[in-house]
């Protein structure tokens, strides 16, 4: 096993129980679908905005690629770019929904939206809807905007591949998997559908908050027409939050901790005593939602390191 310093062991600590405390100043919201739609994609644009309303969020802009546009990737790449550049250009925290129904198929390999089933009129969805968000070129590390991307189509897993870790938030919740690449519910019993009905559930029941990751394991439980969705966390560690008290600027409190995990480390032999308790004293002052549980072996100079969601004990 490789040796670390102790500030390199701090640094990485520091960073496995690093929470997220911001607001939302500002919500975008757009939902797309195609004019030659054959899914119902528009009664999953109506799930969509009764989402969007228990949240307390302005209804989202409806972009319908309409089928005499000879322009079209252009059209709706000018569309979500626009969008996404308001929020980009705040100064505030802000949050970008962007909601599709409709087909989905894949194309040399990307993802891609589909007019109708026979894939004549296409647009490529890799390239125009998730890496401008993806790459630091159109969002920066620093920029303040939060990606939340729902994908209601045939393939729609293909577009959680390759994540990367950053300081803001891109967050997919796909219909399909793998396994079931294939969306096919009744009107009432789609992936938009049971969002909105998964969010209205939880509104009527008193929660204060909603966290997408949390929904997306009540949904992957519920499993629509036997289909199993995808979550991913392109960039970013920390799913969106939304407050359901109708607020518009949403406070996402520290949420306590329900995963554990254990982690082995070799502390370099040049470490001093004062490092190690000015360690135990920092990790004593960590809040409950993210404590590291240490064990001292008598076989120096190995350390056992034990991250858990709970205060810190020692023994």
């Amino acid at each position: 096993m490789s040796q670390i310093s102790f500030n390199q062991f701090k640094t990485a600590l520091e960073a496995a129980v690093q929470q997220k405390s911001s607001s939302y100043k500002n919500v975008y919201s757009l939902t797309m679908r195609w004019e030659k739609d054959d899914t119902n994609a528009a009664r999953d644009t109506e799930h969509f905005q009764r989402l969007l309303k228990a949240l307390d969020v302005a209804p989202a802009e409806e972009l319908v690629i309409q089928s005499y546009d000879p322009v079209y990737s252009i059209t709706f790449s000018t569309a979500w770019l626009n969008l996404v550049g308001k929020a980009a250009a705040k100064p505030e925290r802000n949050l970008v929904i962007f909601h599709y129904a409709g087909h989905g198929t894949t194309r040399a390999g990307s993802f891609v939206f589909a007019e109708t089933g026979a894939g004549t009129r296409v647009i490529n969805a890799d390239r125009s809807l998730i890496q401008p968000v993806t790459g630091a070129d159109y969002l920066s590390d620093s920029n303040n905007t939060d990606v939340l991307i729902i994908l209601d189509c045939c393939c729609a897993h293909i577009a959680t591949r390759a994540p990367a870790i950053q300081r803001r938030t891109l967050e997919i919740l796909a219909a399909t998997s793998c396994d079931t690449p294939n969306a096919r519910c009744g009107p009432e019993n789609t992936f938009s559908a049971k969002l909105a009905n998964e969010i209205a559930t939880r509104r009527r029941q008193g929660h204060k908050r909603v966290d997408f990751a949390d929904v997306f394991q009540s949904l992957k439980g519920q499993r629509v027409n036997k289909v199993w969705p995808t979550y991913a966390m392109m960039v970013g560690m920390f799913s969106v939050g939304l407050a359901l008290n109708g607020n518009p600027t949403v406070d996402i409190a520290p949420m306590p901790a329900d995963y554990q995990a254990i982690l082995s480390v070799n502390i370099s032999k040049d470490i001093t005593p004062d490092e190690l308790v000015d360690l135990s004293r920092w990790i004593r002052q960590l809040p409950p939602f993210a404590s590291v549980f240490i064990e001292t072996l008598l076989i120096q100079p190995t350390y056992h390191s034990h991250y858990a969601g709970s205060n810190p004990e020692y023994w």
